[in-house]
Formats: structure tokens, C-alpha cells, sequence
């Protein structure tokens, strides 16, 4: 599920960026991953200098993690990291259920057909296109603001999120299929016009999510059981 980009308004530093960014939340770069310059360069055809100054970005929006003498690796995440990925994510999202305008009938079927998808890779026991399915749901919630400054913000949020998905041995022990009929019933109460409905049960996924991952990465990542 790529985030669509407008690679003739966008510099090529941006260009590559929001293509790592989209590399990462579809499982594509693990945590721990080294980010070689000159491997870069040659697969984006940009000079060293463009790869270097995404691989600051990509540090500064805390997906990297640059180690002196050594290079730039994807970032490792931890259970203390968590509080403030779940603090702004329900900033952004009961913000974006509450207080938007009525979502479009176009929204809506979007994450109505994103939700099907989220269903058959379920069935499927494809783990990390599930994962990618839910952030992308969560995306469109937050889409319903209508700031392009907000939605590149809760993408780097939503590649931050990928990576803690890694914490386990397998995401089939993230990914369940609790979440998706979750962000069904989500759905069907935006649809119904059911905002306060729906608020309350975001609010409560978030809530699950939150103690469910805290759980994953205290056991595999911080006990060396990975």
C-alpha cells in the first residue's frame, strides 16, 4: 500500500525519502538494517550527496539511527518508545474522528475496499501485508483532517509503527484478527453517522494496541528472545 507521491513537484531527496519511508511500512526494511550510501545511490541513480541528506531526514524523523565510525542503520524500537508513538496517534486520531467534517462516500469506500483487502491477506496469513493494510486504515482516519502537513506527519508515525511490529520472531504475533474486524466496526460507525460510536471505539483500539504491543516488545526485544 504505497502513500501516492507527485515525484515533478518533489526534489529528488523528497522522492527517494517518501520511498524508503513506504519501504519500511510495508515491511521491507527491518530494524537493524544497515542503509548503505553508495548501494543507495546506485538504485536511485542520485549522487551520494542527495542519499546523504535523505539518510539525515530519515535520522531526524526518528526512522534511522546514525552510529559514528559504523554507518546509518533502520532504528530498533522499544517498550519505552511506545508511549510516544500512542500519545500521537490518538492526538491525530480521535482528533480526526471527532472534529472532521463527515467523511466523504469516496472515503468511505476506500476504507471499506481497504478493509476487504486487510480481510483476504487475513486469510492468507500474509502478516506483514496485513500490517500494512491496518496502518493504511489508520491513514485514511487521519486523511479526514485534510492537512497534507498532518498526513506526511502520521506517515513517518505509521513507518515508526512498522518497525515495532518487528519486535517479535513473527508478525503473526502482532497482526490477529482482532484489529481488523476492530477497524471494521470503526468503519461501519462512520458510515451510520455514529461519530461519538465510533470515537469510543477507536479510542479503545488504541488502548488494546498499545498494551498488546507493550507486551510483544517487552518479551521478545528487551529479553533478547527474538
Amino acid at each position: 500500500m504505497k502513500t501516492k507521491i507527485d515525484a515533478e513537484k518533489l526534489s529528488i531527496v523528497d522522492v527517494i525519502g517518501y520511498k524508503l519511508r513506504n519501504d519500511i511500512i510495508e515491511g521491507k526494511l527491518a530494524p537493524g538494517e544497515q542503509l548503505i550510501e553508495v548501494d543507495l545511490a546506485q538504485t536511485y541513480d542520485a549522487s551520494r550527496n542527495s542519499i546523504r541528506e535523505v539518510l539525515h531526514l530519515l535520522v531526524r524523523d526518528g526512522l534511522a539511527t546514525a552510529i559514528r565510525h559504523r554507518g546509518v542503520f533502520v532504528r530498533k524500537f522499544h517498550v519505552d518508545d511506545l508511549q510516544d508513538l500512542y500519545t500521537a496517534r490518538r492526538t491525530l486520531e480521535l482528533h480526526a474522528v471527532r472534529s472532521s467534517p463527515p467523511p466523504s462516500r469516496a472515503l468511505l469506500n476506500k476504507m471499506a475496499r481497504n478493509n476487504k483487502q486487510a480481510e483476504r491477506a487475513l486469510a492468507k496469513e500474509q502478516w506483514q501485508e496485513v500490517g500494512s493494510l491496518s496502518l493504511m486504515f489508520h491513514q485514511l482516519l487521519v486523511s479526514m483532517l485534510g492537512s497534507k502537513l498532518l498526513d506526511e506527519f502520521f506517515l513517518t508515525l505509521c513507518a515508526q509503527l512498522r518497525l515495532v511490529f518487528f519486535a517479535g520472531p513473527d508478525e503473526k504475533i502482532v497482526q490477529a484478527p482482532l484489529w481488523i474486524e476492530w477497524e471494521r466496526r470503526i468503519h461501519q460507525c462512520l458510515c451510520d453517522g455514529d461519530i461519538a460510536q465510533a470515537e469510543h471505539e477507536l479510542a479503545e483500539y488504541l488502548d488494546a494496541s498499545e498494551t498488546a504491543l507493550s507486551k510483544v516488545v517487552s518479551t521478545y526485544q528487551n529479553s533478547g528472545l527474538k
